[in-house]
């Protein structure tokens, strides 16, 4: 149970919140910097987060640095960067076991956090940039993520069809924007880029976990006291302009099994309408998706939708035999439109809403999520908890999802499919 919820103001543009729920034997912070996507930064802020948790001053190179948060109870360090709506994130944190559960009165929170601060704000440091052999290795490991890419076939459709379906904004480009911008990156070009970020950034802090969050926030408030330049970053939701008609693009590769996408863009529906009924159309092992164009028909390996909330759009995405696609397509368009009939029973839907329940329940149970939740929510204007959450999606009538589903508008169709297929381009 969560007994306490607070947000804080640690500096000029430093923003923080506070979650404490005693269950947890652990407590985890992260640190998001907000700024808005820049294709000339993009890949060094995509290669920092891993610069900021292997090493630092105190601890020059990944061996030395693991061992240290291995004897801090397996303390440990991550680090990501990515688009959310219209926002850049450039994110590391750090989870530690609470002082309470450690041998001996061993004071971790205060070690792990000094440490935490000292990647952050005391990088190793050479000829004007950071320390060039652990960069490189941090470099190496960059270019081998983005050749990798591709042999996750699902998500590289789904990154293709967002450059298509989003053309222009922010999050149709990769995080680290090229192959040809990361290799191009150099030890002191990263550098200055972060000295940047430190300034101009707006930051964001979550303290999660057991408690005893007291002297963090301290340590926290004392490192971001510097001044500060801060730029606000672009608003989370940023609703994408529908295309008169959609979009059909397909890319061929040395691939057996195609991959299909279809991009849907709401006309100003309710948001939460718009999330229970993606949960309806393809959400569930019992969706309209799963049950008719998976299980009944057979047409896809298998077939999910999910509700891209800062863009206000529904995805589909199936895997399908090449010769099945054009019949997948269609069936897919058939089942959006036999939501917007209301030919789906009530017991359907308080099914997808218990679904629905049972996910923000599962949030409770992950310091990680929980911390991501209340973030999610600030970034919305918002302050719903999970059970908050459940309580307004368990309100919404047929009628809501309904009315979603007739805003929709198809926008894009992509398709991942064989070299020797003969399809048309157009499907």
């Amino acid at each position: 149970m969560i007994t306490e919820r607070r947000s804080l103001c640690l500096g000029e543009g430093v923003g923080a919140d506070v979650t404490v729920d005693p269950k947890f034997k652990s407590n985890s912070v992260t640190v998001r910097f907000l700024t808005k996507y820049d294709d000339k930064t993009a890949a060094a802020l995509s290669l920092l987060p891993s610069l900021l948790t292997s090493f630092s001053a105190d601890y020059p190179d990944s061996a030395v640095l693991s061992r240290k948060l291995n004897s801090l109870y397996g303390s440990w360090t991550s680090g990501s960067s990515h688009h959310r709506g219209g926002i850049y994130e450039t994110v590391v944190s750090i989870s530690y076991l609470r002082d309470r559960f450690a041998l001996s009165g061993d004071k971790v929170s205060e070690e792990a956090i000094s440490l935490f601060l000292g990647c952050i704000f005391n990088p190793a440091i050479e000829n004007g940039g950071f320390i060039e052999e652990e960069f490189n290795i941090r470099k190496t490991d960059l270019l081998n993520s983005v050749d990798g890419e591709i042999n996750d076939k699902v998500s590289y459709s789904l990154s293709n069809a967002y450059k298509t379906a989003f053309k222009g904004e922010p999050c149709a480009e990769r995080a680290y924007h090229s192959r040809e911008s990361a290799e191009a990156l150099t030890p002191q070009f990263v550098y200055e880029v972060y000295l940047k970020l430190l300034k101009t950034a707006r930051v964001e802090i979550s303290f999660c976990g057991g408690g005893d969050f007291e002297r963090p926030i301290e340590l926290f408030k004392q490192a971001f006291s510097y001044k500060r330049a801060y730029l606000p970053p672009p608003e989370f939701y940023s609703p994408s302009p529908i295309k008169p008609e959609p979009e059909y693009s397909t890319m061929r590769l040395e691939v057996k099994q195609a991959d299909l996408v279809l991009i849907f863009k709401t006309c100003g529906a309710d948001r939460l309408s718009c999330e229970l009924l993606s949960r309806l159309y393809g959400g569930t092992p019992f969706s309209k998706l799963f049950m008719n164009v998976r299980e009944r028909l057979s047409l896809c390996y298998f077939c999910s939708s999910s509700y891209l909330d800062s863009k206000g759009a529904i995805t589909v995405v199936g895997g399908v035999a090449p010769e099945n696609i054009e019949k997948a397509k269609d069936e897919i368009l058939r089942q959006l439109e036999e939501i917007k009939s209301g030919n789906f029973t009530d017991e359907e839907l308080y099914e997808t809403k218990l679904a629905a329940a049972d996910h923000n329940r599962s949030v409770y149970d992950s310091l990680s999520r929980l911390g991501e939740w209340y973030y999610v929510q600030k970034l919305k204007n918002a302050a719903l908890s999970p059970d908050d959450h459940t309580a307004e999606i368990l309100k919404l009538t047929r009628e809501d999802v309904i009315s979603a589903a007739k805003s929709l508008r198809l926008d894009t169709v992509f398709v991942l499919t064989e070299r020797e297929s003969r399809e048309t381009e157009r499907i």
